[in-house]
């Protein structure tokens, strides 16, 4: 009975040491530095900051990312009006990998005083290797105001 238990430990250590954990994420920053018109508050917004990017493989071999964006933050270049997100989502991709995708996500940016809030879109290019681990950029900003 021992000698059994003893060898279904080695098997397990063995196959925990041979797979790749589903646990197991990558964590990534995007650089956010920007000038977009604020169409309604009749001024240029800097968005600076960085976009928290982490990811995970799962056991159905798709990768679950999530974007988390309260690292970005914007001021009205005329006013002085400041702005944070507090904005997190989420994807899904399938394989096959390697591949590479445009994808457009949206977060806000909420104004700290009685000024109309802005909704971001931003254009991503993301790419995920042969491993499934995840890069990403913005290729392009747009923003509108949301009142």
């Amino acid at each position: 009975m021992l000698g059994a238990l003893g060898g279904l430990g080695v098997a397990l250590v063995w196959l925990s040491l041979m797979s790749p954990p589903v646990w197991a994420a990558t964590s990534t920053t995007i650089p956010v530095e920007a000038i977009r018109s604020g169409d309604c508050t009749g001024e240029d917004v800097l968005l600076s900051g960085r976009i928290h990017l982490v990811s995970h493989l799962q056991s159905d071999g798709s990768v679950v990312g999530h974007f988390n964006y309260q690292g970005v933050s914007g001021v009205g270049l005329t006013s002085g009006t400041t702005y944070r997100s507090s904005t997190v989502d989420t994807f899904r991709l399938t394989e096959p990998f390697p591949t590479d995708i445009n994808s457009v996500r949206s977060f806000h940016l909420i104004s700290r005083g009685s000024e109309d809030d802005l909704l971001v879109y931003a254009l991503f290019h993301i790419t995920v290797d042969a491993n499934g681990n995840i890069t990403a950029e913005i290729d392009d900003l747009y923003m509108k105001c949301t009142g």
